[in-house]
């Protein structure tokens, strides 16, 4: 799961928060490592700062105690002052905000390993920061004059003949992570719209290559200026969709904040300490087995070249002393020298030490292909132990979701009736299209919200094992009450209503002269309203031996759920919310968010297998 912002990620979301500019510092908050900047422009705004991983606009901070003595230091210095510029430093991932209060004042906030968060005044000596650090190059503490961290190629920037010197690294895709600062995900998209293999050896680029590669640079750079920022499948949030997240689903966002800020709340605010602890030392263990998978096949290509070289020298001993006597060689670097000879039908050039003979070369060749042999086996038994210490480790979240089988519903939006009918419904407009064009057949009922910015619900029909399933007037209440907690009602009112149409009434087609956007449709004839009050369960079921997460009308998840816990709106956040269901169900956070509506929640009844409460 992403736990930190990219470049391309802050460049989206500094382009929106550029919009405080002129704005006026009022208080700022501090909880550890975490910020929150008020500035009132057209209402109150705050910029949530997690050091060294995250920034955006949030809604979400909670009352705290007094402010700590860096918070305290801020409000000295900025608050009351007038926001002049919020801008990311070159293209790094580092944000810079200058606050005019009689003179200019910097908060400069690093979002990179051992990051921080530093004030300058307009001389760019440090005032405070939120950690002390010391490197060779530079130190952070209040007294010394600021230094921004060493920085990349500016992508934005660079032009074509800049661009060719980046690869110096063995393969394409870690000379643009390496030298340009994208992060993987990021140069592999590069490569994939350049329709060239990422782990292509910089030896073998040309020109062209190379062209194609910055054009699509500069394409996808250019997809910034009109972001549709996303979060994909609970475990990245992105400025637009990518070809490595193809086919995933995505939840839509009409600004990068807004991602960004339920993406950190909704999975990564959950995570416990012993949750990163375990997910930090995977990652590190994930990375080493990469190395040494890497190191192995480096070792097997090393040993294979240079056995090679040991048969081309002794194939043509004659020719190989001839031209070390008469020093015929391609490159001369005493006492190293290339030799050109043909062997099994090609072309090779061969180093070799002019010091020594034929034989010896050759011999020389020989050991070394063992050296590496000996050194691909070791590399291959400490990978070997490494998958197994990885094998070994247990954790109670993983060992929960590593026997999960995804059914196909759970794409969308779902339930099971009292009756035993599937209802689906779709997440974004996308996904309205797919529930109707592809799932909705002729003998089942569809469903909306009578309220705008609701989904389309499909009453199936059908069980979830795809049987025939006669259509009652209990399920066709129970979707219509399903459609009414998944729509913006569930934020606006303690009642609403939906309708029900048979799917000869829903239509793709608009009127004469009008357009339909994707996820709408025309209803034609008669609308059959039933009323529903906002109550919401989410309980766990078990579907062909696996347990799910369910959400929908309490009647039915009463039936079919064991545990469950029945909602309202109220006050609670929805990620806190979302905690407290997991912890009551013994459940994943993500899976429990999935089940929620957006909005805020207040919790009336539990059963589980201790509680059986109201409130």
């Amino acid at each position: 799961m992403k736990d930190t912002l990219d470049s391309l990620d802050i460049f989206v979301a500094v382009k929106e928060l550029k919009e405080l500019e002129g704005g006026i510092v009022d208080k700022i908050y501090q909880k550890d490592d975490e910020l929150f900047i008020r500035i009132r422009k057209n209402g109150k705004n705050e910029i949530f700062i997690k050091n060294g991983k995250w920034i955006c606009l949030s809604e979400r901070r909670e009352g705290g105690a007094h402010p700590p003595p860096f918070a305290m230091a801020l409000r000295k210095y900025l608050s009351g002052g007038r926001v002049e510029e919020i801008r990311q430093h070159e293209f790094d991932r580092i944000i810079v905000i200058n606050v005019l209060k009689g003179g200019r004042y910097s908060l400069i906030i690093e979002l990179i390993p051992n990051g921080n968060i530093v004030l300058v005044d307009e001389h760019n000596i440090i005032l405070n920061a939120m950690f002390q650090q010391k490197w060779s190059s530079r130190i952070i503490k209040a007294g010394y004059g600021y230094k921004f961290p060493p920085s990349k190629e500016n992508p934005l920037k660079i032009d074509f003949d800049d661009f060719k010197k980046i690869f110096t690294e063995r393969d394409v895709v870690r000379s643009i992570v390496k030298n340009l600062g994208f992060a993987g995900k990021w140069a592999e998209e590069i490569c994939s719209m350049a329709n060239i293999d990422k782990k292509m050896p910089v030896s073998k680029l040309n020109d062209n290559h190379m062209k194609k590669l910055y054009d699509s640079m500069k394409k996808l750079l250019l997809k910034l200026n009109e972001p549709e920022p996303v979060i994909v499948d609970g475990i990245d949030v992105l400025p637009f969709p990518i070809s490595k997240y193809e086919g995933m689903e995505i939840k839509k966002f009409e600004s990068m904040n807004k991602a960004l800020d339920e993406f950190y709340f909704s999975y990564l605010a959950n995570i416990t300490e012993e949750e990163e602890k375990f997910h930090d030392e995977r990652e590190r263990m994930k990375r080493l087995i990469k190395q040494q998978k890497e190191g192995i096949e480096r070792f097997r290509e090393m040993a294979a070249r240079f056995r090679e070289e040991g048969e081309a020298i002794f194939s043509n001993y004659e020719e190989v002393e001839r031209k070390i006597r008469e020093k015929e060689f391609v490159r001369y670097e005493h006492p190293k020298a290339w030799i050109e000879i043909e062997h099994n039908g090609k072309n090779m050039q061969i180093e070799i030490d002019v010091r020594k003979n034929a034989m010896k070369n050759a011999q020389d060749k020989y050991n070394t292909a063992k050296k590496m042999e000996e050194k691909m086996k070791r590399a291959m038994e400490a990978m070997k132990k490494a998958m197994k210490e990885m094998d070994e480790k247990k954790f109670v979240k993983e060992e929960r979701k590593k026997a999960k089988k995804r059914l196909w519903f759970e794409n969308y939006r779902w339930f099971i009736t009292s009756d035993g009918n599937l209802v689906i419904a779709g997440r974004d407009a996308k996904s309205n299209e797919k529930v109707v064009k592809k799932y909705m057949k002729d003998d089942d009922i569809y469903i909306h919200a009578d309220i705008h910015g609701a989904p389309s619900c499909v009453l199936k029909a059908q069980d979830v094992d795809g049987n025939k399933k006669e259509i009652r007037e209990k399920s066709i209440e129970e979707a219509c009450h399903f459609a009414v907690i998944y729509s913006k009602a569930w934020s606006q009112f303690y009642v609403a209503s939906a309708y029900w149409v048979y799917p000869q009434q829903v239509s793709k087609t608009p009127p004469s002269g009008e357009f339909l956007p994707t996820g709408a449709f025309m209803i034609r004839g008669k609308r059959n309203y039933v009323e529903a009050e906002m109550k919401l369960a989410i309980g766990k079921i078990e579907i062909k031996g696996e347990e799910k997460i369910m959400g929908g009308p309490p009647d039915a998840i009463k039936k079919w759920c064991r545990e469950w816990v029945i909602l309202t709106p109220g006050g609670e956040d929805k990620a806190k919310m979302a905690k407290k269901i997991a912890e009551i169900l013994n459940a994943d956070v993500e899976d429990v968010i999935k089940a929620m509506p957006s909005g805020k929640f207040s919790i009336k009844e539990v059963k589980n297998e201790n509680t059986l409460s109201g409130s």
